[in-house]
């Protein structure tokens, strides 16, 4: 990543710090400098495509300026050429991802809990060590899972025996959802599983595959989630070539997953 100037320029025009610092709020990123970054290079973005829709004479600049969402989108719908999925391509994606398409299997699961928080390294240490014993006697004598749950386990299901009840993709965490996914019916997990809040000893009371959904019913999606990846790489081709034929001073211009304007 590039380090911002202090002036940034395209042909000539100006992006101050004032608009940089204005833009930031639309940018959420993990620190201030990327979000700085991907604002930053929002504007530039933006600035060049006012800039074409003034060359080839949609509008005035002094309009753009004013309302640059509207007369962005009327530049792209007349330069932004982007096939649309016809029948033949949809249904190759499908038969080509036919794994994607399945409902959620789901799951009827019990588990129990020994809290660990993260940052207290020597309670985990014991967290961890408390449910591999545990796991060790359940592996013994597996009807001892129930009765352990009530005694031992944090989590609020141990009134029920550790009992959580039906599961499905998406409702736990996700090192919690992985183990759960390699598990069968009537298994127990081999070790003991880390998550963010501690250490679980998982068990699969019941499980049910889920079923491949007809080509039909995700028809519709797959040519939505076609077009907006082909379109997404028509703009970003179309920003890359803009940018190109442009004297953009201040700011290293970063073809590759270009951020839509915001």
């Amino acid at each position: 990543m590039s380090a911002l100037a202090q002036d940034i320029t395209v042909n000539g025009i100006k992006i101050s710090p004032d608009e940089i610092n204005a833009e930031v709020q639309y940018h959420p990123a993990d620190n201030f400098n990327e979000a700085k970054h991907r604002a930053t290079q929002a504007l530039v973005i933006r600035e060049v495509l006012i800039q074409r829709a003034a060359e080839i004479g949609l509008c005035e600049r002094k309009k753009a300026i004013r309302n640059p969402d509207s007369v962005i989108d009327d530049l792209l719908k007349r330069e932004l050429k982007v096939p649309k999925a016809d029948e033949k391509t949809c249904q190759h994606y499908f038969d080509k991802n036919k794994r994607r398409f399945f409902t959620s299997p789901l799951f009827d699961v019990s588990h129990i809990l020994y809290l660990a928080p993260p940052e207290n390294i020597q309670t985990k240490k014991q967290a961890k060590l408390k449910a591999e014993k545990a796991l060790k006697e359940i592996m013994h004598l597996p009807e001892r899972f129930e009765q352990i749950a009530k005694a031992e386990s944090a989590c609020s299901s141990a009134k029920d025996s550790g009992r959580l009840g039906q599961i499905s993709k998406g409702q736990t965490m996700p090192a919690f959802e992985a183990a759960l996914l390699r598990l069968k019916e009537g298994e127990i997990s081999p070790e003991p599983v880390e998550t963010a809040v501690g250490y679980h000893i998982i068990k699969v009371n019941k499980r049910v595959e889920g079923a491949q959904l007809p080509y039909e019913s995700v028809a519709g999606w797959i040519k939505d989630d076609l077009e907006e990846k082909s379109w997404n790489k028509a703009f970003q081709q179309y920003v890359q070539l803009l940018a190109g034929r442009s004297k953009i001073s201040g700011f290293e211009f970063a073809g590759e997953k270009t951020p839509l304007v915001q």
